[in-house]
């Protein structure tokens, strides 16, 4: 047992110590919230309304771009603000942050122009941006390190039940009462219910550890010299490439999934909600799993090799296939796998980055990695658009799951 167990496991066992799981499940909610946002945008790209209104019909290309530029915005944001977090505060800054989002979606919502659409979304992807490093602030100052990864694990699945949600929410809301009133139901979701959970339960740090609190508040005064620790540190940069293969898999798939299951394999509006959900909620077990053998065999940099890389292979096979219940299913398949390998890594990465600027490290990587998958939604787009062919599309996601996890391969005799 480490020094680091032994020291905490009495004030763990406190009240408010053991809050701590509650704390989690309130930072799962605001990813589940701020993946709403994300996504939806890509049930509403073979929707003949949203098309005309914006003036822009099936065009991958420009479809594309409506969630490149988002996650170009939110990159540069992740990179450039996520100091905040270190600065002002993860409780404060979350809160502001669920409220903008709240905002944009609703003036999202009264759009009509494809041009004023972008601009809207490039500040959510700005307002979103420094989320995942506030998150894992909030993680490291509430959990001791043989729980950070199943910790980490409770939040980081709200990407997959984001998009699992997500995904049937947006198309029944739009079936129902038009593709405006999805992006309005998602504004209330974040300003009525996020806003209000994350003032109600979610504090900077726990109650024991009210020292290190005090001492990170002197410590701001280096944050600079401490960025610039991390910056030298080759391993950060092993887990940037990681991180970027891992995005440019995502946001390839939340892009285009819903249109490949359509146009390629057939399904119909029916049976997409069940069939475009299936890949995160496997995700969703992928993460749990993920989190829990990485704590339990102590070994984090393999568990995230094996997992992005079986992803991108996997992809492969679905490019081979026809038969279209299999394609799904093997898609859903590569999805789990590529959701065990998370946990681990925002575990591993709070193991290298200097404890005082855990926002600003987290915030580089994840923003720089965003920078790289953003262009996966409008490289897959063009390629399409050009080709005629999904599946030449789905060849990104091949490259980013065998690229990204050989960074892992340096890591692994030491995580």
């Amino acid at each position: 047992m480490t020094s680091q167990t032994i020291s905490e496991t009495p004030a763990l066992s406190t009240p408010q110590a053991r809050r701590r799981w509650l704390v989690a499940g309130v930072l799962l909610l605001v990813v589940i919230a701020g993946f709403f946002d994300r996504i939806s945008i890509a049930v509403l790209f073979t929707n003949a309304d949203f098309n005309e209104t914006i003036g822009v019909g099936f065009n991958p290309p420009l479809l594309g771009l409506l969630m490149t530029s988002f996650l170009l915005a939110y990159g540069v944001s992740g990179i450039l603000l996520s100091f905040i977090g270190d600065i002002w505060g993860p409780r404060r800054s979350l809160v502001a942050g669920a409220t903008l989002w709240g905002v944009f979606m609703a003036l999202i919502g009264a759009t009509s122009s494809f041009g004023v659409m972008i601009f809207w979304r490039v500040l959510l992807g700005i307002a979103e941006g420094p989320q995942f490093s506030l998150v894992n602030k909030v993680i490291k100052r509430w959990f001791p390190k043989n729980e950070q990864a199943r910790a980490n694990s409770v939040w980081m699945v709200g990407s997959p039940l984001g998009s699992a949600i997500g995904f049937p929410l947006t198309i029944a809301l739009v079936a129902a009462f038009g593709w405006r009133a999805s992006f309005y139901a998602l504004a209330i979701l974040n300003i009525v219910i996020i806003v209000p959970a994350v003032l109600a339960f979610v504090r900077d740090w726990p109650a024991y550890r009210e020292a290190e609190a005090r001492a990170d508040e002197a410590s701001k005064t280096s944050l600079t010299g401490n960025i610039a620790i991390f910056l030298k540190d080759w391993r950060f940069w092993m887990i940037l490439i990681f991180n970027s293969g891992c995005l440019v898999y995502l946001w390839g798939l939340n892009a285009w999934l819903p249109s490949y299951l359509q146009k390629v394999q057939g399904f119909n509006l029916q049976s997409l909600g069940i069939f475009a959900s299936l890949p995160f909620l496997l995700m969703f077990c992928g993460e749990l799993a993920g989190g829990y053998i990485a704590d339990r065999i102590g070994r984090r940099a393999i568990v995230c090799f094996v997992g992005l890389f079986m992803a991108g292979a996997l992809i492969y096979v679905v490019s081979l296939m026809s038969n279209p219940y299999a394609a799904a299913i093997v898609m859903a398949l590569s999805a789990g796998f590529w959701g065990s390998a998370l946990p681990p890594l925002f575990a591993m990465a709070a193991q290298i980055i200097p404890p005082s600027v855990t926002a600003s490290g987290v915030g580089v990587y994840n923003g720089a990695g965003n920078l790289i998958g953003a262009c996966s939604p409008l490289l897959m787009g063009w390629i399409i658009g050009t080709s005629g062919n999904f599946n030449a599309g789905l060849l990104v996601l091949v490259g980013a799951g065998v690229i990204g996890s050989v960074a892992m391969l340096p890591l692994i005799k030491r995580y």
